[in-house]
């Protein structure tokens, strides 16, 4: 096992090949068997990879993975029968980020069987999770075991399910979905909205290569416009300015794809915050493997300045003080979240919070005295 103190040490790693994406949490390589992850700050976040990378470890070794022999073991087995039962056994049958996706996928009578999950639209995780449960639930937690060896020595997981369970998975997809509608069609019952609460403002094309993220908005103090996340341009996820009646893209503010100089903008965990005249736009980000905070003016794009974090090793969800000349912010140190107040015009860095908690997610009381 190999941990990290954050994200961007974790993320120069050399104990396996190639570039590691933003957003691996964790990682359990097959040749050495080697676990590696960086602490995440919310130590129940760390618990939850090092739990789902244990779970990929005993996969390899109860499937007699083995690399140097060409036997592919559990690497043979689709991702949703891997990583959904990785998530089943770190976080158990119940978790609301997978109630969410099931939720909706129920609502909308879009739920895909167990075939259509090889299909990479469907998230293996969280599918392959709500998967598991209910076959757990159904068949008891020895199905998982028996179910995984069967797979490793059989022709695939259809076999496994029809030698283990008894059933096709033609009909097991059946007693799936109408677990799922049982449990959440009551609830879209009881929460059928009578109109129409929100509008598009950035709608993606229609075409599978196109923009799938937009995220983190923020909108300016005046409401006018607002700082998003997205992958519009295809190749980076960048920093874009938009108006808030037309959804039009005014300007993009950052082009890591063509400098290099952020390593990251800390889009998957965190967004950044508007001075409260609307003028100026804080980003968290990394550059040369070190927490920064980058200014940006609004209404020409250029960084007006970059701030070096020497106290933390990541820098996430940044807000301006009503006065303009404080920013607070969430730091990972040490693999845990302080809070930590930086002057913009003494220079000067101020750490609140030195505790094993989790504290994320500041913002100023209207008169700046206080944190929440």
């Amino acid at each position: 096992l190999i941990l990290y103190a954050s994200g961007p040490h974790f993320r120069q790693t050399n104990t396996i090949q190639g570039a590691i994406g933003e957003g691996t949490g964790g990682v359990t390589e097959a040749f050495k068997r080697r676990i590696v992850l960086p602490l995440a700050g919310p130590l129940e976040l760390t618990d939850h990879v090092l739990g789902h990378e244990l779970v990929h470890a005993f996969q390899y070794d109860i499937t007699g993975t083995n690399v140097n022999t060409n036997t592919a073991g559990a690497l043979a087995l689709p991702l949703w029968f891997i990583e959904g039962m990785a998530e089943y056994l770190s976080i158990g049958p119940v978790d609301p980020h997978t109630a969410m996706w099931m939720r909706d996928a129920a609502r909308r009578e879009r739920l895909p069987t167990i075939d259509d999950l090889n299909n990479p639209r469907y998230f293996p995780y969280r599918y392959g999770h709500a998967l598991w449960a209910f076959i757990a639930g159904k068949y008891g937690d020895n199905a998982i075991p028996a179910l995984l060896r069967a797979g490793a020595v059989a022709r695939g997981y259809k076999e496994a399910f029809e030698g283990v369970l008894g059933v096709t998975t033609e009909e097991l997809s059946k007693q799936w979905h109408a677990a799922q509608f049982e449990a959440y069609r009551p609830v879209a019952e009881t929460t059928t909205l009578a109109g129409r609460i929100a509008r598009p403002v950035i709608v993606n094309p229609s075409s599978d290569d196109g923009p799938r993220l937009n995220v983190s908005p923020e909108l300016s103090p005046d409401g006018s416009k607002f700082m998003f996340f997205s992958e519009r341009d295809l190749f980076s996820i960048d920093l874009y300015l938009a108006d808030t009646a037309t959804g039009k893209v005014i300007r993009k503010i950052t082009d890591t794809a063509t400098d290099a100089h952020f390593e990251t903008l800390q889009f998957i965990g965190s967004a950044g915050a508007w001075d409260p005249k609307g003028e100026l736009f804080v980003v968290p980000a990394v550059a040369k493997g070190s927490p920064v905070l980058a200014v940006f003016n609004a209404n020409t794009g250029r960084k007006e300045r970059e701030i070096k974090i020497d106290g933390a090793d990541e820098v996430l969800n940044p807000t301006w003080s009503p006065d303009g000349n404080r920013i607070a912010f969430s730091g990972i140190v040490g693999g845990l979240n302080d809070l930590f107040v930086y002057d913009l015009q003494s220079g000067s860095l101020r750490r609140l919070t030195n505790d094993p908690y989790s504290e994320t997610d500041p913002a100023f009381s209207p008169d700046g005295n206080a944190i929440v």
